[in-house]
This record gives structure tokens, sequence and C-alpha cells, in this order.
């Protein structure tokens, strides 16, 4: 106990001498609580009780995923825009920006293969177009990576590496209701393939590129409105 209190006390003392890491340290504390805010009140909500209580039918299903296809495959694209409004001097962000916007490319392709192994899609079917809270989430982010560039679209970043964790209770229900296998979910087993990779690196460059209270609260509002965009998507399948 005595040893625990002063490692805690060395820490607040160390961030006391460390403006920067104070800093840091109440933008991921704010971070993570408005974060586990919004999927507390997701897991609430109707689409959430609807898979968890009583399953997914396949029309269900087939609706989230075209919607998860819609904005998916504009997220390679919006993250390399975001560069346009970096620093060149910034060679580690746009180093990030590039290889994730990269590492993004082409996984709505995965999307609408699980949709065809389910037996939901035909090919050269055409598909439901973006309900409205899939199309702002869309725009959102085009505008964020436009105006604000790759700092504030580091928010959508951070929740979305960790979303799949949150997920997994319902990607279960959903395998159990339409038999599934877990090679027929290839777009979330890709994901969560890389995403603790991926999760530390977006920790990493907000360490190195945050350093005012302005841009944590920049990363903070895009988080907080983008996941709740996104949890809007889920309600109105």
């Amino acid at each position: 106990m005595f040893q625990h209190i002063q490692h805690a006390r060395a820490s607040d003392a160390a961030l006391e001498g460390d403006p920067l890491a104070a800093l840091h340290a109440t933008m991921f504390a704010r971070l993570d609580a408005s974060i586990a805010k919004a999927w507390a009140g997701a897991r609430r909500g109707r689409f959430w009780q609807q898979v968890t209580e009583h399953g997914c039918s396949s029309e269900l299903y087939r609706v989230t995923m075209l919607q998860v296809y819609h904005y998916t495959r504009h997220n390679s694209i919006n993250q390399a825009v975001s560069a346009f409004r970096a620093d060149p001097e910034q060679l580690s962000l746009l180093r990030f920006v590039y290889e994730h916007a990269r590492e993004e490319l082409g996984h709505e392709q995965l999307v609408l293969r699980d949709l065809r192994a389910a037996g939901l899609l035909r090919e050269g079917e055409e598909l439901d177009p973006p309900l409205s809270a899939t199309d702002a989430l869309i725009n959102y982010l085009y505008g964020v990576a436009l105006r604000e560039g790759p700092v504030p679209r580091l928010g959508y970043s951070y929740w979305a590496e960790t979303a799949y964790t949150q997920l997994n209770p319902l990607l279960g229900r959903v395998r159990e209701s339409l038999s599934l296998h877990e090679r027929d979910l290839s777009f979330f087993c890709a994901h969560s393939a890389i995403d603790v990779k991926h999760a530390e690196q977006v920790r990493s460059t907000l360490r190195r590129t945050v350093s005012t209270a302005k841009e944590a609260d920049a990363v903070h509002r895009v988080a907080v409105t983008s996941l709740w965009l996104t949890l809007e998507l889920l309600e109105q399948a």
C-alpha cells in the first residue's frame, strides 16, 4: 500500500513537472469517459436490445452491413485528404496518415463478401442507399479532414480502433442468429487483427501532435460526434 501511494505521488509529481504530460493525461481520461458513456447509452438503445435479446434477423444484418459498407468505402479517402491540412514538417504524423489510409483501402469489399457468404447479396444487385445518419457521418468526416486536418480526425480513429471490443457481444449474437462461421465475418475479423496495433499508434500519435488544450478539445469533439453518428446509424438501421 505504501509503495502504491509513493508511486501515485511520483506520477502526480511527474505530471506537475510536465505540462504536456498533464494535458495528455487529461485528454485521454476525458476521451475514455465520454466514449464509455456513449457505448453505455448504445447498450440501452433499440438496436442493441433487439440483437442481444431477440437475435439478429437476416434483414437487419443486411441493412446494417450495407451502411457499414457505405461509410467504410470513404475512410481511406478522408484519412488521406486530412493530410492536406498538415504541416509538411510533421513527418511522423503524415507517415501515420499515409500508412493508415493505405491499410484501410478496400475494406468495404469485405463487407460485400460477408453479405454474399450469408446469401444476402447477389452479384450485381443494387445496394440500398445510405441512411441519413450514414450520410451525415461520411460528410462530417470529410468536413473534419478538409477543414481541420489529421489531428482532430484522430478523435474518430481513437474510438474506432477499439470499437470491436465493444461490438463482440453483438457479433456473437449475429453468428448465432444466422448460423455464420467466423470466416463469414471477414470484415470484423480483419479489423480485430490490426486494431490493437492501430489503437496504440493513435495514442502515440496524439501524444506527439497534441500540444494545446484547443487541440485536445477538437480531438474530443470529433470523437464524440463521430461516435454519436455511428451509433445513430445503428438505431436507424
